[in-house]
């Protein structure tokens, strides 16, 4: 990325999403084509953006103290 552009997370995430589905088709292993689907359904899951992923700092807190 060049100094001084914005990051534009939207598009890497697209970008990985289609480099991943390239991998996928290439694997010959089942089970490698299932992660690799996990992978880019958990990438999709971020694109999204209808979820609220941040753990508030008091659940940090209760988990450190542990």
């Amino acid at each position: 990325m060049r100094r001084g552009r914005e990051k534009d997370l939207n598009n890497y995430i697209n970008v990985r999403i289609g480099q991943l589905k390239q991998d996928m088709n290439k694997a010959h292993d089942e089970y490698d084509k299932q992660w690799y689907n996990r992978i880019i359904q958990e990438l999709c899951w971020v694109k999204s953006q209808q979820h609220n992923c941040y753990i508030r700092e008091e659940s940090l807190d209760a988990y450190s103290a542990e």
